[in-house]
């Protein structure tokens, strides 16, 4: 899909996946490309297929869609792997709309082992650089289903190579506790976005993402307390140019701020992966699924209940003003 400012690449039969979101007139895509190449899991897969993390032996970056689960564990009988089945099974695809003014691509899936639909409909105008999101997700059982749903959102480089400053209305952050040094936040603490501490406990800029060439790292981070119509730019200002989400935050509440810049040694990155993830996501990671479903932390939908969604996306080249 594609007009004067954006192209955007779709895998329709990988997931859904946004491989590519390029804003023309700079020739800059926006997405995390890794030095993996783009595999089909239906063709090529390792002699293990039965693991938890299959969507790690295939990621190659750019932008998954996430259900019905985060972390791999058994819900209800059904064995679930790594941030869920759908972005590695084929979704169901067709234009309903391509004429010179707007462009719209329909697309679902029904997981195996889970029973819920979702359907996403992209709409790309031929006046603005934002794709347009709209989602339904159907619980089509008839028992209550708890479900973790987020969009696995990944910039890269070369777009951070001078790094880039995180504007968002979210008011709170808390670092994930598990994650390895070496790390930046200090674990475990809530603040103030985008004042944060680091573990020696100095004053740190949380909003800032340091250019390439600084220490590795590695860091998960969640953002939190936004109003309804959340957002986030990341905006590069060097280049003048930055990329902007707008979503639900009734839906999706907890904004994932991961940040993998050659750190991680062993597998699956093998020190040689940058990516900075800004993924909306329905709640926090959990290292204990079954506990964050007890608490209520999950969505919940009830026999033949629909949740729809919208989230805007795309390319900004003045300072951002939401």
């Amino acid at each position: 899909m594609e007009n004067d400012f954006i192209r955007v690449g779709i895998l329709a039969g990988r997931g859904s996946d946004i491989f590519e979101f390029t804003y023309k007139p700079r020739a800059v895509d926006f997405m995390c490309r890794l030095s993996k190449e783009i595999e089909n899991p239906n063709l090529k897969f390792s002699q293990l297929r039965d693991t938890g993390n299959q969507l790690e032996d295939y990621y190659y970056g750019g932008w998954q869609e996430a259900l019905p689960n985060s972390k791999p564990f058994h819900y209800r009988g059904a064995s679930l792997g790594q941030h869920g089945e759908v972005s590695l099974i084929p979704w169901k695809h067709s234009i309903i709309k391509n004429d010179p003014d707007c462009v719209s691509l329909r697309l679902s899936v029904r997981p195996l082992r889970v029973p819920v639909y979702l359907e996403k409909t992209l709409t790309l105008t031929h006046d603005s650089a934002k794709l347009i999101v709209e989602e339904k997700l159907i619980n089509e059982s008839e028992t209550e289903l708890d479900l973790m749903w987020g969009h696995h959102i990944a910039f890269g480089l070369p777009f951070l190579e001078k790094g880039a400053r995180l504007i968002t209305n979210a008011s709170k952050c808390s670092a994930e506790p598990l994650m390895p040094n070496p790390r930046i936040f200090e674990p475990s603490v809530e603040f103030d976005w985008p004042l944060a501490k680091n573990q020696e406990g100095e004053d740190l800029e949380a909003d800032i993402i340091p250019k390439k060439s600084a220490a590795p790292y590695s860091e998960l981070a969640y953002l939190s307390d936004f109003p309804k119509d959340a957002f986030y730019a990341l905006w590069n200002e060097d280049e003048k140019l930055g990329f902007s989400v707008h979503w639900d935050a009734q839906v999706f509440k907890s904004l994932w701020f991961w940040q993998e810049r050659y750190a991680s040694q062993n597998a699956p990155w093998w020190g040689s992966a940058y990516a900075v993830g800004l993924e909306p996501w329905t709640a926090k990671w959990s290292d204990d699924p079954e506990a964050s479903i007890r608490n209520g932390d999950w969505l919940k939908l009830k026999p033949h209940e629909i949740c729809e969604s919208k989230l805007e996306a795309g390319a900004i080249v003045e300072p951002y003003n939401p």
